[in-house]
């Protein structure tokens, strides 16, 4: 805003022009942060379950490649998973596994395996997972063909 004195013209905001800008700012910070935050949690689980998903598959071709067992184990409590050669756990974000069926290897600490073969079976096994929203997941391994599959059910259905 141009202010007139003694003939020149001075440019600027005043205090009170600032404050309400900061505050509207302020504002529509504090409306749009917080579903940004959920859409990123939302997209987190998303995530997840695809690498789970992934590195199932990865252990299904890697046994029909190498023609042998390749497991994939769980821990079912803590939530965490990795590829029999990997060191490396991965955490299930934002997910509990509520139901597994999964080969036991050690049934009080409820710590499994699903084992893909080299003629494309696989031991079998399914998890049903439900998110920090509610929100319940289905993967599955089917037996025969060790085709894994992964989808959504309704609340409840878990």
């Amino acid at each position: 805003m141009a202010v007139w004195r003694r003939g020149r013209v001075e440019s600027g905001f005043t205090l009170l022009e600032l404050v309400v800008v900061m505050a509207l700012a302020a504002l529509l910070l504090g409306l749009t942060l917080p579903s940004l935050y959920r859409s990123w949690q939302r997209n987190q689980v998303r995530v997840g379950l695809r690498q789970l998903a992934v590195t199932l598959k990865t252990a299904r071709g890697q046994a029909a490649a190498q023609q042998q067992r390749v497991r994939v184990f769980l821990n079912v409590p803590a939530g965490k998973y990795h590829l029999e050669g990997s060191r490396v756990w991965r955490q299930l974000p934002g997910m509990k596994i509520v139901e597994s069926s999964l080969v036991w290897q050690d049934r009080d600490t409820r710590a499994g395996y699903i084992a893909f073969y080299g003629d494309g079976s696989s031991s079998g096994g399914s998890l049903a997972l439900v998110d920090s929203f509610g929100r319940g997941h289905l993967l599955k391994v089917e037996v025969i063909t060790g085709k894994v599959s992964l989808q959504m059910v309704r609340q409840g259905a878990v």
